[in-house]
């Protein structure tokens, strides 16, 4: 990778988490607060609704015990409960609670609009090549999967 693209790169990845940041900064400071770990935690849990903390702990990338902490505090402030399997009583299932959905949805409406007061600087169609751009780096990164005859493309 040569100097100039590698200094390209870094700076893209800051401005990304700077305004990341800011879409946070400037949400409505009632919305309920998460860290980005145990947010990130939260929607891994909505998205696979059920999921066992060992799978929690491998999708996140750490320890069960690790898991358990972020868990415990979702769970002390209600927003997720735990269920025994049924066929399985060894497992714990992680379910979400109507609490956690709608401070997702308030989290989500108040990013919406910091978001939207920030981005009044482009225009609709810049906003587009954007998306497209990252879209294009996104599923770049999808597994690939054989075609009709036998090669590997990517996503389809």
């Amino acid at each position: 990778m040569t100097v100039v693209r590698e200094e390209l790169l870094q700076t893209l990845m800051d401005r990304m988490m700077s305004v990341m940041r800011l879409i946070r900064y400037h949400s409505e400071p009632s919305l309920p607060v998460l860290s980005p770990p145990h947010a990130h935690v939260l929607f891994i849990t909505m998205e696979k609704e059920g999921i066992s903390v060992k799978e929690l702990a491998e999708i996140v990338g750490v320890t069960p015990g690790a898991i358990t902490q972020f868990v415990n505090h979702l769970c002390e402030r209600g927003l997720v409960v735990r269920e025994n399997d049924p066929n399985d009583r060894r497992i714990v299932r992680l379910k979400v609670t109507q609490k956690a959905r709608d401070e997702m949805e308030q989290i989500r409406k108040g990013s919406l609009a910091s978001a939207s007061r920030l981005f009044q600087v482009v225009t609709d169609s810049e906003i587009q090549q954007l998306l497209d751009i990252l879209s294009r780096i996104d599923t770049s990164q999808l597994p690939k999967h054989p075609d009709n005859e036998g090669r590997y493309v990517g996503p389809s």
